[in-house]
């Protein structure tokens, strides 16, 4: 009779059980392409005539259409079932994946403003699958690793499109990611997906107007996280989408080289570093202090670098940085919000992720056209002070230091 529970209790009890695996695959699968349009879409854009600040709203608009869409996502997600609505998203993006070999500016700009769509869904019910299959005690490293199999394509997608955009035709290194997409969506297809978060109460909470959303802004233990992501996340977003313009510009064919590099760092402190990850609902903020200053760090040393040292040294620095900073914020917020609310906080944490990095690259992509590259990337460094001051802040005002 009581088979089938042991399994169940294992599978809950570490990070690594055939259900946890399924889903991080998934995710990588998923965030591979969208890392190597990160990097297609600005060359291509540029080959056909685009200024930065047009650059900017193309690549802006998938993080800008996806953060408006969070605080709905998991109202809609509960309405109609995850399995359903994780299928629909990854059908979608096969589709919008194929669509890129339509090489049109306007064309890229209404592409991002779906895949915006697709990534709203499709997060929201990973981030739940993942936290829902494994226990409160290997929570923080799930979600590490999650972040890991999202993360992780940011760093090698970079390189193998950097790799490759001098050797093949663009118009086949869009055709390549078609494999990829549909891969992605056999496997999730057969992920035997449970039905997440249908108990009659969670059910009437979570339909309830979008307004209601919002309210979890009011909890301050929620928003200082979010805060510090969005100024993060428009310093990350910067980055990506332009190093490898700046570095080209100033002669420096090492963008490559440093996406690797922030590759291997990363992949390092996710998977043997995941069990630093805090776990409670303790704001950890000089870890916190830790992590934004060497990624501001990373970008000082990048407006100044004049070798390839240089270049490593920031890649090594902001490879930390990206390894630790989101799951650490995110696994504080997933023991904040009350279990009923998991999904409304952990959506808004993540609009706020999506707002920073599509109103940064924005911003700063006008910086860029108006003064400088150089003037841009000071710009994320100002953002990067003052995430530490309102860090430094609030840990005064709270009166307590992890």
């Amino acid at each position: 009779m009581n088979v089938t529970k042991p399994p169940e209790t294992v599978l809950q009890d570490r990070p690594f059980g055939p259900k946890a695996i399924r889903i991080y695959l998934v995710a990588a699968l998923f965030y591979t392409t969208s890392h190597v349009l990160l990097i297609l879409l600005p060359l291509s854009s540029n080959k056909l005539g685009a200024s930065p600040s047009q650059i900017g709203l193309i690549m802006g608009a998938y993080m800008f259409t996806s953060m408006f869409l969070r605080p709905v996502a998991g109202k809609i997600v509960d309405k109609l079932g995850t399995k359903r609505i994780f299928t629909a998203a990854l059908l979608l993006n096969a589709v919008v994946i194929a669509m890129y070999l339509f090489q049109s500016l306007w064309v890229f700009a209404l592409l991002r403003i779906v895949q915006g769509v697709i990534l709203s869904f499709f997060s929201m019910v990973a981030h739940l699958m993942i936290i829902e299959v494994l226990s409160d005690k290997a929570r923080g490293q799930g979600l590490s690793l999650f972040s890991l199999s999202s993360m992780l394509p940011y760093t090698y997608g970079p390189f193998l499109a950097l790799y490759f955009v001098d050797r093949v035709p663009m118009p086949y290194l869009f055709m390549a990611l078609i494999p990829i997409g549909l891969t992605t969506l056999l496997i999730g297809m057969n992920l035997g997906l449970p039905e997440l978060r249908k108990k009659e109460s969670l059910q009437t909470d979570n339909l309830r107007s979008s307004r209601d959303a919002y309210k979890g802004w009011k909890d301050g233990k929620l928003l200082l996280p979010s805060a510090i992501m969005l100024l993060a996340s428009a310093i990350i977003g910067t980055v990506a989408a332009f190093l490898p313009l700046y570095l080209e510009k100033r002669g420096l064919p090492f963008a490559g080289l440093y996406f690797l590099t922030e590759t291997v760092v990363l992949i390092l402190l996710r998977f043997f570093g995941r069990k630093m990850i805090p776990t409670g609902g303790r704001f950890p903020f000089r870890l916190v202090v830790m992590l934004i200053f060497l990624m501001t760090a990373a970008v000082g040393l990048v407006r100044m670098a004049e070798s390839l040292p240089v270049i490593l040294l920031a890649a090594v620095c902001n490879g930390i940085a990206l390894s630790m900073l989101y799951p650490t914020l995110l696994t504080y917020v997933s023991f904040i919000v009350p279990e009923r609310f998991r999904g409304r906080g952990i959506g808004l944490f993540i609009a706020a992720a999506d707002f920073g990095t599509a109103v940064g690259i924005w911003a700063l992509s006008l910086v860029a056209s108006t003064y400088s590259y150089e003037t841009m990337f000071s710009g994320c460094i100002a953002i990067g002070a003052a995430a530490l001051l309102l860090i430094l802040l609030m840990s005064k005002i709270r009166g307590r230091a992890v």
